[in-house]
């Protein structure tokens, strides 16, 4: 009951007429700890032919947060959302960002225009049952749990894309699984071929070398390049 209120309230938003604009905005954690995951994140996105969105992808200092994150969420068809960094941190404060970025996504899909209230969204949460306890306005709601697993974050992505923008199917997870490993092996070769130091091509430090390392690769592999057009 829990999973079908998520799943007709937030993940399957259908589009009538026009097709998905294969942006996905992405709203998680960019500390340390989390870099395996967002990593996972990057590349099960980036492997099903969509376009990850995210406020690292832009440097112009002279734009707001707020606005640059209105802009990226307007902009996106579909948006991830990872709760799982809400916990008091060295200030013993909890960090709010996240949810506030979830609050947004839920107003443009409730408030927005016609093709705003079309978005998909996805909730996952590192721990299960933890939701309710500081979010309580989805109680009902059963997010996504990935138990700081970069191979369960790709489970968890590949469910809720589960076909390309194009609407071809997408391939199971433990294949993009395999994919991901390989790509991780490959980085400090692809990046030495791209004349970027180990932190230019750092998937935060350098999130744009990163981004085109990791596209390059996925066009070049067989079966893949047609998610993009080609």
């Amino acid at each position: 009951m829990a999973r079908a209120a998520v799943a007709k309230g937030l993940r399957n938003g259908k589009r009538e007429g026009a097709a998905p604009n294969g942006d996905v905005f992405i709203n998680c954690p960019f500390d340390d700890d989390y870099l395996p995951c967002f990593e996972a994140l990057l590349f099960a996105i980036t492997i099903s032919g969509y376009r990850v969105r995210c406020a690292l992808e832009e440097s112009d200092g002279g734009d707001i947060r707020f606005s640059k994150l209105c802009r990226l969420i307007e902009d996106s068809d579909d948006t991830i959302h990872d709760l799982s960094r809400t916990e008091a941190g060295a200030t013993g404060l909890p960090r709010f960002n996240m949810p506030f970025e979830l609050g947004l996504a839920m107003g443009a899909r409730h408030y927005g225009a016609e093709r705003q209230r079309t978005k998909r969204a996805c909730i996952m949460v590192a721990v299960d049952y933890a939701l309710p306890r500081y979010l309580s306005d989805l109680a009902g709601s059963d997010p996504w749990v990935h138990r700081d697993d970069p191979h369960e974050v790709i489970r968890v992505v590949r469910g809720h894309l589960h076909m390309t923008p194009a609407g071809r199917g997408l391939p199971g997870a433990a294949h993009m699984i395999e994919l991901f490993q390989r790509f991780r092996g490959d980085v400090p070769f692809l990046a030495k071929q791209a004349r970027l130091t180990v932190e230019e091509a750092h998937a935060r430090l350098g999130y744009r070398n990163y981004m085109d390392l990791l596209r390059g690769f996925c066009e070049a592999v067989p079966g893949v390049a047609h998610r993009y057009g080609k």
